[in-house]
């Protein structure tokens, strides 16, 4: 997994979207749109592609395939874009690093010999959110591998230059032992949210 971190400038809108964003600062809208049809070898980016964007490469089979054979690019998520404001507009770019987890410390799950596929967490950096996606069945000709949903979008109002992931319970708070915890910190806000995955 790779992400492309561009800083194309979002949007401006009317309406207030953001739970943790100062009112007095500007909203924008989110423009993040799950992967494409479209499959490519290693090129330049499409006109599919449109902001910054988390890509997948499948490494070539057979020995030294890594190193001969083109690798196969799928796009998961397009549109990520800069809130640009006064705080983050030194090298700014959306999306910061991605990261791949499992709900429980357990690990994957086995379902007829396979594997369940991870989480995927995703830091905005200057998108100012964090993104965690969730595997879906692929229903068309793309590799089954790369086809995700958005589970959800935290907006922060600050940078999400990283996040982190654990799975210890979080102080004396009542939660569900064994689930991941989700630590985004709000860079320009001191603050960092904890979120807890649950069965519920």
């Amino acid at each position: 997994l790779v992400t492309s971190q561009e800083c194309t400038l979002a949007e401006e809108t009317d309406n207030d979207s953001a739970p943790f964003q100062d009112h007095a600062e500007s909203d924008y809208a989110s423009e993040v749109r799950m992967g494409n049809d479209h499959e490519k070898s290693v090129s330049p980016p499409s006109p599919e592609i449109d902001g910054g964007s988390l890509f997948s490469y499948r490494v070539p089979s057979g020995k030294d395939g890594w190193k001969t054979k083109p690798w196969q690019r799928s796009v998961i998520a397009t549109g990520f874009r800069v809130k640009g404001q006064l705080g983050n507009m030194i090298n700014p770019g959306a999306p910061g690093f991605c990261y791949t987890f499992y709900p429980t410390k357990d690990g994957p799950r086995a379902s007829n010999g396979v594997l369940s596929r991870p989480l995927i967490g995703i830091a905005g950096d200057c998108a100012e959110s964090a993104y965690i996606l969730r595997p879906v069945e692929s229903s068309n000709d793309r590799d089954p591998s790369v086809s995700y949903v958005m589970l959800c979008e935290i907006e922060c109002g600050a940078t999400v230059g990283s996040i982190g992931i654990g799975y210890e319970d979080l102080c004396y708070t009542s939660q569900q032992s064994g689930y991941a915890k989700i630590y985004i910190p709000c860079y320009e806000n001191d603050k960092v949210l904890v979120f807890a995955l649950g069965n519920g």
